[in-house]
């Protein structure tokens, strides 16, 4: 079994960003810590702050924390069929989900959910089935803005948009949901 990263959210985090699950650059690092993974330097532009591109993850998620904007993934836990970073290739079976009722528990200011791709949507939306308590469903699915919060993936895998067009969409999306930014 592949373990996921922890979550990086504090109690004056307003957004967090919903990854799938890490990969293999990623995994035990920090997150999206493959150099051809547009994240980090999409957050570079959007608050200003060059060095986090090359930056250590403390630096990196410093950045973050202080803008109010948290990560995390959908996935804790996970078998791979092969050895691979591709969602595709992650054994359905095995997917243990993260316990998303500490949102409730740790960030009391959270207003947004937002997905770092259309997987990390689809499995979301497969947690969402299972949890049992209909108010927590509701209200994480509320969080989302009922699944309209995807925006695309920052992964070198999805070269369906030009990295202009996701800075573009990420920036407007994060500039509407953060005051201050």
């Amino acid at each position: 079994m592949e373990k996921g990263l922890d979550y990086i959210f504090n109690e004056r985090t307003k957004m967090i960003i919903l990854g799938t699950f890490p990969s293999i650059q990623s995994r035990d690092i920090c997150y999206y810590n493959n150099p051809q993974n547009q994240f980090w330097r999409i957050i570079a532009d959007v608050f200003q702050d060059d060095e986090i591109i090359t930056g250590d993850k403390d630096r990196r998620y410093a950045c973050l924390l202080s803008n109010g904007v948290g990560l995390w993934d959908v996935i804790q836990t996970c078998q791979f069929e092969q050895k691979s970073s591709l969602d595709s290739k992650i054994s359905k079976d095995s997917i243990v989900y993260n316990n998303f009722l500490l949102l409730q528990q740790k960030c009391p200011a959270l207003k947004c959910l937002v997905f770092n791709g259309k997987n990390a949507k689809k499995l979301f939306g497969c947690y969402l089935k299972q949890e049992t308590n209909e108010a927590v469903r509701m209200w994480l699915w509320g969080l989302t803005n009922n699944g309209k919060n995807v925006l695309p993936s920052t992964s070198p895998a999805n070269a369906r948009k030009k990295p202009e067009d996701k800075l573009r969409e990420w920036k407007a999306f994060i500039k509407e949901h953060i005051s201050g930014v």
